[in-house]
């Protein structure tokens, strides 16, 4: 340790003082308390003071070792030990007077030594299993009381050592006993030795060289694999293998044949290592071969004999080798000389065994060639006795037989069968030697015997087959079938067929295939068929059938249209015998006729010879007779009479309706005298309002409607008038129909097919609500004159837009004047006003118009319930209104 600094030996001195000044006493102090110190070292000690009171005060040391005096102050002195060479030289003592007063103050003095050096014993390798010592040896150290030596092995403590206390230095040694273990091996064991001095001197460590541990284990001799015994010549694998040995990277092998080291290659395969050498001997007798395993201090080693025998392979011979059947042939077998000389021979057959043997170098046996002997094997044994083995040698010969092809009914069927679209080959093997060439043809064309090749009918027939070698030829007639799944062509199944109603015939259909397939039709959707069986033709018949063809193969389907012609024939439905058509009116003489092919029809009347027009734009009274139509295609013709009656058109009763001068104009003004033939039975369409009945219709006062219908005349609603026009007025139909009212919810009944009166019109808000309120004919869509008698409705822009504004407040509308009437209607044509704008709050719109409505299997009727004016007019089923159950009247 080096002196202490300036401030080390300042700071007692002036704690000292202070104390004592603050104490009012004298005292002494030293430091440090214990002083470390090397052993033959110096260390220094400071003595340090108070005041002293009368200033007659000094400092001294009082210790046995040499002293120095070194640096001091008013109240401190610092003294040096010097050559501090006692282990115990007992405490140093400082000393302060203050006039007849002394105070001490001691300091002990630590001496210590470092270790020389820390040894670690060298540990030898070790046997798995064995136990050894491990020893650690501390030279020179002190004090020992404050040594503490530690043994590890890697990073785990073994062991952990403390000593007493020892006066001066001296050396120690640690032992552990180590228990080796697979695991131990390769492990380094550390020695540490740690002299402490705290909490007065510092901590000093040393540690030793590290020690490698090796371990080991060979538990069993080597396992060698090694053949007995080996002829001259030859080479054999030897093989020596060690189990358990550890480590196995640390394993050392050494193979020896009969003093001679051998080369080996090692593998390693977990705990067993395996050497593999190549035995080649050069020399005949018995040999030794020897396998050693070491590792560390552990060898193990393993022995076993080898006989090296010489013996020749034995020689068999064919004389000649390939003969003709009949002729004769020797089989000889011998062999050269052997060691030792125990020899057997032996001449064998494949199938009758031994045919000679005995204790000699050479066997012969004469035979004769047959065709049966053609491939025959022959074989030579020779057998020598190696001390208790018996080791063995063969060889064999084939003899050849040659003879003529042969082409056997197994390798050469005459008959075949194939399927259409396999593969398949016209094989055909002979038998023969030298080995026959087999060509197979037909009409003088070879065909393949090994390639297969696609199956088509065009193959099937008979083939011809040669086999030919060196001593002759043998032919073989082939015949093939080829079977193939059914199929339906428009020459066998037409796929179309036309009949006529009448005849007899059967739907057949001739279906290809092999073996030939059985055919069945029946109608597409259905089960019932008609192959097979002969009968009338009706045209019930006629349709589409499927037909089935099937076979083992498969089964082809067609389909098979039928169409069945007949002769024309005429029935009501479509040609009515009764016509009844209206003068003015366009009309058509329609007549239907049924027949395939579609029959023409022609018609002409009777006692004319001149056909009618196919269209007559006005019908007139001249139209009306019998007529005679004629429906002919090429199956023959079909007559019918029509009878037309042709009735005249109705004038309107109603040719004006005046306007009163005002509301309460008397009746007579809105009557008219009716025109038409027969007169109506009415006086006039328009009546004044009754004054019991005037009530008016408005959208927040809905009208009560008119009471039940009595008799044959039937009020209308009441009208509201538009600006100059009446403020209300009746109009009133005649027996003919009923009006619409809201609260009776349905329409007075019409005649069952025609209505010949001056009609009204009645619109109601909640009944109609489609079209635009237009006049005229179809070609002109004129608009009419405004109406001053009743308001019509307006058109509406959108469907929307007027459903929703309909219902709340009505719209200015047109009007037509009361008493207009219309152009005729063509037949067949609905007129525009029908689909008339409602208006709202009950009120309605009255057009005296004049109309004609056909039943509604005519044009007319047809477009009226179309689009819906059936409704408008009180269509549905007819029904005689109360009280006139006769109908209308002209």
């Amino acid at each position: 340790m080096g002196p202490p600094g300036t401030a080390a030996l300042l700071l007692p001195p002036l704690i000292l003082a202070l104390a004592g000044a603050t104490r009012g006493t004298f005292t002494v102090g030293a430091w440090p308390r214990v002083a470390v110190v090397p052993f033959g070292g110096s260390v220094a000690i400071n003595c340090s003071r108070s005041a002293c009171p009368g200033g007659n005060a000094t400092l001294g040391l009082d210790t046995p070792l040499p002293v120095a005096l070194g640096a001091g102050g008013r109240r401190w002195q610092s003294f040096r030990l010097l050559n501090v060479s006692q282990w115990s030289p007992g405490a140093a003592t400082c000393y302060g007077r203050c006039g007849d007063t002394q105070v001490n103050a001691s300091a002990g003095i630590l001496v210590y030594r470092l270790p020389e050096r820390v040894v670690l014993e060298p540990v030898p390798a070790v046997a798995v299993g064995e136990s050894r010592n491990l020893t650690c040896h501390v030279l020179e150290v002190a004090p020992v009381g404050n040594l503490t030596v530690t043994l590890r092995r890697g990073a785990e403590t073994l062991r952990t050592a403390s000593f007493g206390a020892v006066n001066g230095s001296a050396s120690v040694a640690v032992t552990h006993v180590l228990s080796a273990g697979p695991g131990d091996h390769g492990q380094d064991v550390t020695c540490h030795a740690e002299l402490s001095l705290r909490p007065h001197g510092p901590l000093f460590a040393r540690a030793a060289v590290p020690v490698r541990l090796s371990v080991f284990a060979l538990p069993e001799p080597p396992q060698l694999q090694a053949p007995s015994h080996l002829e001259l010549g030859t080479t054999s694998t030897a093989t020596c293998q060690l189990t358990g040995a550890f480590p196995a990277g640390d394993v050392r092998f050494t193979l020896i044949l009969a003093g001679q080291s051998l080369n080996f290659t090692t593998t390693v395969a977990g705990d067993t290592l395996t050497s593999v050498t190549t035995l080649s001997p050069s020399t005949v007798g018995p040999q030794e071969l020897t396998c050693t395993a070491a590792v560390a201090t552990a060898t193990r080693t393993t022995q076993r004999q080898l006989h090296v025998y010489r013996f020749p392979a034995p020689i068999l011979e064919l004389s000649p080798a390939s003969a003709p059947a009949g002729s004769e042939v020797l089989v000889r077998c011998h062999v050269g000389a052997a060691e030792p000389p125990a020899l057997w021979l032996q001449l064998r057959d494949a199938d009758s065994g031994v045919l000679a043997e005995g204790p000699h170098s050479r066997l012969e046996l004469p035979l004769v060639a047959r065709r049966e002997d053609d491939g025959r094997r022959f074989g030579c044994q020779a057998s020598l006795a190696v001390d208790d083995t018996m080791v063995t040698k063969d060889v064999d010969a084939q003899l050849t037989v040659l003879y003529m092809p042969e082409l056997a009914a197994s390798d050469c069927p005459g008959n075949r069968t194939w399927l259409r679209g396999t593969r398949e080959a016209l094989s055909c093997h002979a038998t023969g030697n030298p080995v026959p060439t087999v060509v197979c043809g037909r009409d003088g064309v070879t065909v393949s015997t090994t390639v297969p090749e696609l199956v088509t009918r065009s193959r099937a027939g008979t083939y011809l087959c040669n086999a030919t070698n060196s001593l002759g030829t043998q032919t073989q007639l082939v015949t093939v079938r080829v079977e193939y799944e059914p199929t339906l062509t428009e020459r066998g199944c037409p796929a179309h067929r036309i009949w006529v109603e009448g005849e007899r015939r059967e739907l057949a259909c001739r279906a290809d295939g092999d073996p030939p397939p059985s055919t069945r039709c029946a109608r597409d959707g259905g089960t019932a068929g008609r192959s097979g069986t002969h009968r009338a033709v009706h045209r019930a018949d006629a349709g589409r059938y499927v037909c089935r063809a099937t076979n083992k193969h498969g089964t082809a389907v067609r389909s098979v249209v039928v169409t069945v012609e007949y002769e024309p024939s005429m029935a009501e439905p479509g040609c009515p015998a009764q016509r009844l058509w209206v003068e003015g009116m366009p009309a058509e003489l329609v007549c239907a006729a049924t027949g395939n092919p579609r029959p023409r029809v022609a018609c002409a009347k009777l006692g004319d010879g001149h056909p009618p027009a196919a269209m007559s734009a006005n019908v007139t009274r001249a139209h009306a007779g019998t007529y005679q139509c004629q429906a002919t295609n090429s199956h023959g013709s079909a007559l019918r009479n029509i009878t037309v009656a042709v009735e005249s058109r109705p004038l309107s009763p109603c040719v004006s309706c005046p306007r009163p001068p005002s509301p309460a104009a008397p009746a007579s003004a809105w009557n008219v005298a009716p025109r038409g033939c027969p007169p109506p039975r009415t006086a006039g369409c328009c009546r004044p309002l009754p004054t019991s009945a005037s009530v008016p219709v408005t959208a927040a006062s809905p009208s009560p409607g008119p009471p039940p219908p009595t008799g044959g005349f039937i009020p209308a609603p009441q009208a509201t008038g538009t600006a100059g026009g009446p403020a209300a007025s009746w109009c009133g139909w005649t027996r003919a129909g009923w009006c619409w009212r809201r609260r009776w919810a349905r329409w007075a009944p019409l005649p069952r097919w025609v209505w010949r009166l001056p009609g009204v019109i009645i619109s109601n808000q909640r009944r109609v609500r489609r079209g635009n309120t237009t006049c005229g004919t179809p070609r002109a869509r004129q608009k009419p004159p405004a109406c001053t008698g009743s308001a019509a409705a307006a058109p509406r822009s959108t469907a929307s837009s007027s459903r929703s504004r309909n219902r709340e407040h009505p719209s200015p509308t047109p009007a037509f004047p009361m008493g207009w009437v219309p152009p005729a209607f063509p037949m067949g044509w609905m007129p525009p006003a029908f689909p008339l704008r409602s208006i709202a709050g009950g009120r309605f719109v009255c057009l005296p118009v004049p109309v004609v409505v056909p039943a509604p299997s005519h044009g007319l009727g047809r477009v009226l319930k179309r689009f819906g004016a059936w409704g408008l007019l009180g269509g549905g089923a007819p029904k005689s209104p109360p009280g006139n159950s006769q109908g209308i009247q002209q």
